[in-house]
């Protein structure tokens, strides 16, 4: 398991490590100190996309959602989440992600993320 390198401090990173990285998806582990609201989850997803990305970390800002589903709300604080990158144009990059709560689907959708 590979650390994720994000510009995020505690309490506010939750992306953990990354569990599995292929050449355009990642699987990440993602941990709360709560109970996640679908917004937390989100913020998770956004958090693990750094996984498809350089070793180093980069700000990127979150400017975009959509299809947000949540199938379930969570009963756990530990979560995995994948995240596949879809597209690139210019600095903005289209990902897909699904939340699993001990291997079931409990949230998905996709995100824009503007890279500085």
């Amino acid at each position: 398991m590979q650390k994720i390198n994000l510009p995020h401090q505690e309490p506010i990173k939750f992306a953990k490590y990354i569990i599995k990285k292929e050449l355009n998806s990642a699987r990440v582990k993602v941990e709360f100190d709560e109970l996640p609201s679908l917004a937390l989850l989100i913020e998770g997803a956004a958090q693990s996309s750094a996984a498809l990305g350089e070793a180093e970390a980069r700000n990127g800002y979150l400017v975009s959602l959509k299809e947000i589903h949540l199938l379930r709300k969570a009963q756990l604080k530990s979560f995995e989440i994948e995240v596949k990158h879809e597209c690139t144009l210019d600095n903005m990059n289209s990902i897909s992600f699904n939340v699993f709560e001990n291997e079931q689907n409990i949230a998905s959708g996709s995100f824009v993320i503007a890279m500085r």
